[in-house]
Parts: C-alpha cells; sequence; structure tokens
C-alpha cells in the first residue's frame, strides 16, 4: 500500500479521535460543571465547557498538526 495512504488514514483517525474526546469532554463539562459561578462570574458548566474545553482543544489540535500530521506530496509519482 502506498505510503502516502498510510499517513492520511492516520491523519484522519487521529482528527476523529480528537473531534469525539471534544465532544466528550464537552457534554460532560455541561453536564456535570454545576451552576455556581465560575471565575469570571458565568455558571461554572458553562466556563467549563464554552470557554475552557475549547482553549484545551485548540492546544491539542495545534500539537496533533505539530506531532502526527506529515507533509507529504498528494500528486501521483510521474514514474507510474
Amino acid at each position: 500500500m502506498d505510503a502516502r495512504f498510510i499517513q492520511a488514514n492516520r491523519e484522519a483517525r487521529w482528527s476523529l479521535l480528537l473531534a469525539v474526546a471534544y465532544l466528550t469532554v464537552w457534554g460532560l463539562c455541561a453536564w456535570l460543571g454545576g451552576n455556581q459561578p465560575g471565575i469570571a462570574g458565568l455558571p461554572l458548566w458553562f466556563e467549563l465547557s464554552c470557554l475552557f474545553a475549547p482553549v484545551l482543544f485548540i492546544v491539542l489540535c495545534a500539537l496533533m498538526i505539530r506531532l502526527v500530521f506529515k507533509n507529504i506530496p498528494l500528486e501521483e509519482p510521474h514514474g507510474r
């Protein structure tokens, strides 16, 4: 199998895993966060799910791009 397809499959799996993890964390924070005021004075469930979780996952996306994704040519080699 062509190495480009293996790398693309790996990147797709990591992206899907990160998306599912984000939805899970977002839902758990919204469900279990509680109504007491948080740092910004908003309900804690809102701060966790809509302010802090996205920042965490932006950092995780940047790490994933840096560590998992590779710059590969998408054109077919001329010899084929």
